[in-house]
């Protein structure tokens, strides 16, 4: 082993409780482990359990984001001298590392949660940490609450709670009042200070990437060195920061003055998306005199340390999920950190030297926050949540055990979606479909679409595509902007690329004549940057396709390709084939038949609509087909829709669109589509989603008359005793007739021989 990183392992705070930790958990089944970011809580425990208990099944670590589950296993990797993949690996979705070998796997708590459907009892683990409690995510939560009920079926099933935050008492009173271990940190001061150009909270969410610019360029001209780490919301605010603080350095050159040991600056992005050698590159330590200026998502606020840090400039914003259950829109938006979070973000600068904290936000800004952060099960959807309930045998999942339960109604609200995706029936209990769709590692509606386009409408293998390039979290065409590098005229080039994919019938033939282009380029870099698209997009949507291919093989789902037809090309007014649109459209209007929209009397802008809104209100009579008053949402067309113009943002191409079907909702000033497809309104309405509408059992979709548990286990046992008593009654009966069949055939041998030959 590499003595220095062997050194390294024991400088950090962990060390020298090691053994102390390693019998608390010999003592105790659930543990609670406190420790700031940076203790080495998430590499190091681990290990000790691994070196300390050779004997032990799998170690399971989980991690609220994939950055940190690959970051971290790599290292680890590194300090146990192994190959990764071997003794230790990662999962995360699509990318699995893993194998028979690996006895420590890191993974995300979404991961941990698909497999306890498969196997509720976890029986491949012996110790479970849930790393980053603090961070609540839904997923988390949920794990919460299902290794609790796993511990009474597996008592021997260890559990370790893992957080950054002094705030633990809820972890302990939940599970039944554990111990609490706690590792004190090795932190140095760190100055708070008020940028001196601070606004309000309001004023400033409108401008503060560039207020972020500004503070980091006050830091690197007038502060001693030390790397600096700028706290913003998203990949694109992040781009942009990073660019303009580039054009600023080699702009600005000659003019600039800087401190003693400062001679230049290197510009780091880090967000979850990066590809893997750009987010090594943060990690590395700069050249002499240089200092790096890191601007990241909330993912470098506890899940990863970035060493060197001595300045954070922290913008007091954070993207979030929010879900509005009336129009059931799952959204991201950028909205104010609370004041646990602050103190996290602030506490970055002091890990290895004394630091300074710039705050883009006034003192009265900061007392208006909330203490802690929402639980992300508070403030989204729960349709992937409950369905995965479902599939391990929840019975009551309005009542399930969650540390801070979710408003019932978010809980109902799932509920009536998966039956109308058709995945739980009027009982609420799980169909064969819902069975189907659990195996997807996707959201349900997605999931309903592939079934669909196998099942129903014979297009799978296009829609294979479609979902896989759906399925990602970044756009798929590249969006310039009017003020970076080539200014109108790239914007224009990028316009004019887009508009030759684009298909008549929007977004979802665009993605696939865009895979298709690209297959036939070979894949090429150089073609997807000249045509301004996305290639890391395709490279992960071929990975994901060929998965999810998998998953359909194993279901003996068909794979199958659209039929062909023949249209006339405008320009050229010639004939030619292309798949057939209407297949695969009515696919994925099976998974989003509540996302529809009409166009309005302003050419740019769409009404929500949502049918089931006035059915489940007591309406009966069939929808009119315009129904202005169920509008609930001014909806528009993201830039980047084939539908959409780069250049005139109140354009839209195709004047004959009316009725439209969205995969998503994203809000920034205004709500905006993406994924968009031209329907017909009579598909909406000939549709099973829009016949079960009719016909919603909310009652006892939400258990509210359903037996309890108890009394449903007593009935599974009752009915698999008479499943066995009716096997053993058709074997008696299948015996007794072959026995019959025999006699009648001796008889028939006795009758020849007696009349002879």
């Amino acid at each position: 082993m590499d003595s220095t990183i062997q050194e390294q392992r024991k400088q950090l705070p962990t060390y020298e409780f090691r053994n102390d930790l390693i019998e608390a958990i010999r003592e105790y089944n659930v543990l609670v482990v406190i420790g700031e970011t940076g203790s080495g809580k998430t590499t190091q425990i681990p290990q000790y359990i691994l070196e300390a208990m050779p004997d032990m099944k799998k170690i399971g670590v989980t991690q609220p984001r994939r950055i940190a589950a690959i970051t971290v296993a790599k290292r680890v990797s590194e300090e146990q001298d192994v190959r990764l993949g071997s003794t230790v690996g990662y999962t995360i979705r699509f990318d699995d590392t893993s194998g028979p070998s690996t006895r420590l796997k890191y993974m995300t708590d979404g991961v941990l949660l698909r497999e306890a459907t498969e196997d509720p009892r976890l029986s491949q683990y012996s110790i479970v940490i849930i790393d980053e409690a603090h961070e609540r995510t839904l997923e988390t939560d949920v794990l919460f609450g299902m290794l609790k009920k796993t511990q009474r079926l597996r008592p021997d099933l260890k559990v370790l709670i893992m957080s950054a935050t002094l705030d633990v008492e809820k972890f302990s009173d939940f599970f039944d009042e554990c111990p609490i271990f706690e590792i004190p940190g090795r932190t140095f001061p760190v100055d708070i200070v008020t940028y001196h150009e601070a606004q309000r909270l309001a004023t400033l969410k409108s401008n503060f990437v560039e207020h972020a610019i500004e503070c980091a360029w006050h830091i690197h001209t007038r502060e001693p060195p030390g790397d600096v780490l700028v706290f913003l919301t998203g990949q694109n605010d992040i781009e942009r920061a990073c660019k303009a603080f580039e054009e600023r350095l080699l702009g600005g050159t000659r003019d600039i003055r800087l401190q003693d040991g400062v001679r230049d600056a290197a510009i780091y992005p880090l967000y979850a998306s990066l590809e893997t050698y750009d987010q090594k590159a943060v990690f590395d330590p700069p050249r002499p005199g240089t200092r790096k200026i890191v601007f990241a998502t909330n993912v470098a606020q506890t899940s990863v340390t970035i060493p060197g840090i001595r300045y954070v400039v922290d913008s007091g914003f954070v993207k979030e999920k929010s879900y509005d259950p009336h129009t059931g829109m799952d959204a991201l938006l950028v909205t104010q950190i609370s004041q646990a979070a602050a103190t996290q973000r602030a506490g970055r600068a002091g890990r290895t030297a004394p630091g300074k904290a710039y705050r883009l936000y006034t003192p009265e800004g900061y007392d208006s926050m909330l203490p802690d952060t929402v639980p992300e099960i508070q403030r989204s959807s729960l349709l992937g949540t409950v369905l995965s309930l479902k599939k391990m045998g929840i019975v009551d999942v309005v009542h399930f055990e969650f540390i801070d339960p979710p408003e019932e109604k978010l809980v109902k609200n799932a509920l009536k979606q998966l039956y109308l995706l058709g995945a739980i029936d009027d009982a609420g209990r799980i169909t064969n479909l819902g069975e189907k769709m659990s195996y997807f590692p996707l959201s349900p509606s997605l999931a309903r679409v592939l079934v669909a386009s196998a099942e129903e409408y014979g297009c799978s293998e296009e829609v294979l595509t479609i979902a896989s390039i759906l399925a990602g979290e970044y756009d798929l065409f590249r969006a310039p902007s009017a003020r970076g590098r080539g200014g109108e005229e790239a914007v224009i080039e990028a316009e004019e690329c887009k508009l030759r994919f684009a298909h008549r019938t929007g977004d979802h033939m665009t993605y696939l004549h865009v895979w298709d282009q690209w297959l036939d380029h070979n894949k090429s870099r150089r073609w997807c940057k000249e045509n301004w698209i996305n290639g890391k997009v395709l490279d992960t949507a071929a990975n994901v396709r060929s998965q999810l291919a998998d998953v359909m093989v194993k279901m003996r789902l068909p794979l199958k390709h659209a039929p062909r037809v023949s249209v006339k090309s405008k320009k050229k007014k010639q004939k030619h084939e292309e798949v057939d649109p209407v297949p695969v459209i009515k696919s994925f209007l099976t998974g989003y038949f509540t996302n529809i929209a009409n166009k309005g009397h302003n050419r740019a802008v769409f009404s929500h609509y949502s049918p089931d809104h006035h059915l489940t209100e007591g309406m009966t009579a069939e929808l009119d087909e315009r129904a202005s008053s169920a509008a609930l949402l001014a909806l528009h067309l993201h830039p980047l829709c084939a539908f959409s113009d780069m250049l005139d943002r109140h354009k839209i191409r195709y004047s004959e669109l009316d009725w439209v079907v969205y995969m998503h909702v994203t809000y920034t000033n205004k709500a905006v589509m993406k994924g968009v497809s031209k329907i017909v309104w009579d598909w909406v309405k000939g549709g099973a989603g829009y016949e079960r509408i009719r016909k919603l059992p909310t009652t006892r979709l939400n258990g509210e008359n359903a037996p309890n548990v108890q009394e449903m286990e007593h009935e599974t046992v009752k009915a698999e005793a008479k499943r066995a008593h009716d096997r053993a009654a058709a074997e008696v009966e299948a015996a007794r007739m072959k026995r019959a069949q025999e006699i009648e055939a001796i008889r028939e041998r006795a009758l020849k021989r007696r009349k002879g030959p």
